[in-house]
């Protein structure tokens, strides 16, 4: 089994207005204050890990071949213990193959670090040694030259850092692959502390697992793992699993058929 997984967050308020003596300010104005003196300290305004509260972790899941089964969002009706509760709770259990774009970078330091707030449990993930599973000391979830239990797009197209401009979004529209249409990772705070719009949230998380599930395809193809005319399968899938009431949903099934339309197949 393959989970394809994507974390989005907000700026933790509670902390920032503690830290910064901010407790007479909305959320929307701590948010922008610790915006702006982050970009004048780093010259961006990305903020420290500590700082960021998760909202949503959406996946798609596939079966060991890439074929689409279904994409969603973990702890759905919960706050942030929930998400990672449920998160956490299938990694330790079901333990998958991940695939993420910047999961070492960002997704799973955040996991872990706000898994700790709530004293959870993450087993399954730092297991390093269990031969029944194929887990080894170079073969594990943690090991980032290994593809075998942790695919991290960044790492693996950007060959580990030697090219350090790529992003999921300039990635996708050069395949030709939806990439970012409505909603920005920039705009995820304000639907949360300004229009509470957490569906929305999770619409545009499911979309950029979507974009990071078809990259993944396309590198399995690149890798010589996937033949075109499997690739082909697994897309005409894909359009019919794919949930056809979301606001994503329209472009997905365009960019599939036109894909399908465009491959080279005998």
């Amino acid at each position: 089994m393959i989970c394809v997984f994507d974390v989005e967050s907000v700026p933790d308020v509670e902390q920032i207005a503690a830290k910064m003596n901010l407790e007479s300010k909305n959320n929307l104005e701590i948010c922008q204050i610790a915006f702006k003196e982050q970009l004048e300290k780093s010259g961006s305004e990305f903020l420290p890990i500590f700082w960021h509260k998760i909202v949503a972790i959406s996946s798609v899941i596939c079966d060991d071949y890439g074929n689409f089964i279904k994409v969603g969002n973990f702890g759905k009706q919960g706050g942030e213990k929930e998400i990672l509760e449920d998160f956490l709770g299938f990694i330790n259990r079901k333990e998958p193959r991940l695939v993420s774009f910047n999961g070492r970078g960002f997704d799973i330091p955040v996991i872990m670090l706000r898994a700790m707030k709530y004293n959870l449990c993450a087993f399954g993930y730092y297991e390093s040694e269990n031969a029944a599973k194929t887990k080894s000391k170079w073969k594990n979830y943690r090991m980032r030259y290994s593809e075998k239990w942790h695919t991290d797009l960044l790492d693996s197209l950007g060959h580990f850092g030697s090219v350090r401009n790529l992003n999921l979004d300039g990635v996708c529209k050069m395949l030709g692959i939806v990439g970012k249409y409505d909603v920005s990772g920039s705009d995820v705070y304000r639907l949360y502390y300004q229009d509470n719009d957490i569906d929305k949230i999770n619409q545009y998380c499911q979309s950029d697992v979507l974009n990071t599930y078809w990259v993944y395809l396309k590198y399995a193809i690149l890798k010589g793992e996937l033949s075109i005319e499997d690739y082909a399968g697994i897309l005409e899938k894909w359009s019919e699993n794919l949930p056809k009431d979301m606001e994503y949903s329209k472009n997905f099934m365009q960019n599939i058929k036109q894909e399908l339309a465009g491959l080279d197949i005998l």
